[in-house]
């Protein structure tokens, strides 16, 4: 039995969400996906039972995977989608390289996938749960192996219930996937939070909001310019981190609806031309997300080996501080005035970040199906040509490569770019957050579009085979 087979043999075992029978109306969908978010988010306030989060310092740098894992700290969402996630893009890398041989365009072979990155998720549940259960431990009143036990096992069912959750979503109950509207929900309420928060909350780095800070400070006629840049608290949102939130989210926006349109035309309707569009964000956010997890997990595994392995924790340290800035245990304030306390901490993010995004973004093109010869097969199997090109896929190929890798590389590092000075500006939600919440944001737009269109006119649903 090979290793995907066993993957997929443990994924069936496992409690599953089964297809609804009929496909439900666009508003049943909607409630769905409303009522999976308000439990994630219940689950995100309810704290773990024998956690005494005042007595515990471990939770005090975990606003990075608290972005990119939908997760809070101290929580029954403690590791949120971080396992999802992660088991996701290795089975991603895995059939992309070719390490295991699946053809996704067979269903067959798709539905083992499934069950196999379930598998692989649930696997990933068990190991963060128990080694979060064990690095907590340290200060238990119990035994270390009887308190982790007890962390663990709350983790392991609230976290295979979110798993459950995103299933539900992505088998037809709700709208796109559970893990996006996850990631949209949490960006949102750190973003919410950082607007109009009146209490900080210590454990999940929320402090008091801008605008309750302002009337505070205008009340008590204390000093504004704090708020206009903040020189002193750790976390605390300014006035430039609001402009540059907006400012930034315009500029996606922008960026995300311009297209590079290729002149096509088609073997069965001859004469009429039409165009195959290329997103200019070629690989949209998956640059940022890839180093995000990276540098999230160091952080995390850096974390958890302090209370194991003090010379692999230092080891791993020395790692994370390149993938964070203001570097982790410090109170440098997350603002742009952080650049001109630590000018050379921000250039290695820098430099770590942008080079990192290029990278992933040019490997994701090929281990994703996003490479010219991938996509020129898909066109010849479709029937479309290049106007006054010979047909042949390897002709298709030539011309797709002239603009999908100068695509892919400077969409990657446009994306790093915002991240990088989105961090520096001090927004809110981080820089990486703010385009993860953008892009899914302006992705529900187009599924709830489409969606509405397909309920106002059947004869669409005949046309697309549905």
């Amino acid at each position: 039995m090979s290793f995907t087979d066993f993957l997929a043999k443990l994924g069936q075992v496992l409690p599953a969400v089964t297809k609804p029978e009929q496909k439900p109306s666009l508003n049943q969908k909607l409630i769905w996906s409303i009522v999976a978010v308000a439990i994630y988010l219940v689950m995100s306030s309810v704290p773990l039972y024998g956690l005494q989060l005042s007595n515990s310092s471990f939770f005090s740098n975990f606003l990075l995977e608290q972005v990119i894992f939908a997760s809070t700290a101290g929580t029954l969402a403690q590791l949120g989608i971080g396992p999802i996630i992660t088991a996701g893009l290795i089975m991603q890398i895995l059939v992309g390289s070719k390490l295991i041989n699946v053809n996704l365009n067979n269903e067959d072979d798709r539905a083992t996938f499934t069950e196999a990155q379930k598998g692989l998720a649930f696997i990933f549940i068990i190991i963060e749960a128990f080694l979060f259960g064990f690095a907590l431990s340290g200060s238990a009143g119990v035994s270390r192996l009887n308190f982790a036990l007890i962390i663990g096992g709350q983790l392991i069912v609230a976290t295979f219930f979110i798993l459950l959750l995103d299933e539900m979503i992505q088998k037809g109950w709700g709208l796109g996937s559970g893990v996006s509207l996850f990631i949209l929900a949490g960006v949102m309420k750190i973003m919410f939070w950082y607007m109009f928060g009146i209490v900080t909350v210590s454990s999940q780095n929320l402090p008091v909001g801008f605008f309750p800070s302002l009337v505070a400070t205008l009340i008590s006629h204390g000093n504004l310019l704090d708020l206009i840049v903040n020189t002193t608290k750790p976390f605390q949102p300014d006035l430039v981190g609001l402009v540059s939130t907006i400012g930034l989210t315009i500029l996606i926006i922008y960026l995300e609806s311009i297209n590079i349109n290729i002149p096509v035309t088609s073997q069965k309707l001859r004469g009429i031309r039409r165009t195959v569009p290329l997103n200019f964000l070629y690989v949209s956010s998956i640059p940022v997300i890839f180093v995000s997890v990276l540098g999230a997990d160091i952080e995390l595994f850096s974390t958890l080996t302090s209370y194991v392995s003090p010379s692999v924790q230092k080891i791993l340290s020395a790692i994370d501080s390149a993938f964070v800035f203001p570097p982790p245990n410090t109170t440098i304030p997350h603002s742009v005035y952080a650049v001109v306390v630590d000018p050379l901490g921000a250039l290695i993010y820098a430099i770590v970040f942008l080079v990192l995004g290029v990278m992933f973004g040019l490997v994701w093109v090929e281990v994703a199906g996003l490479d010219p010869a991938t996509q020129a097969r898909s066109l010849a199997d479709a029937g479309i040509e290049i106007p006054g090109m010979r047909s042949s896929p390897r002709m298709i190929e030539a011309i797709l490569a002239r603009y999908i890798y100068p695509l892919a590389f400077f969409s990657s590092l446009i994306v790093s770019l915002i991240a990088v000075f989105a961090t520096f500006l001090g927004v809110y939600g981080t820089g990486v957050g703010l385009i993860l919440a953008v892009s899914i944001a302006m992705q529900y737009y187009s599924l709830l579009a489409y969606e509405r269109s397909i309920e106002m006119y059947p004869l669409l649903k005949r046309i697309i085979g549905e």
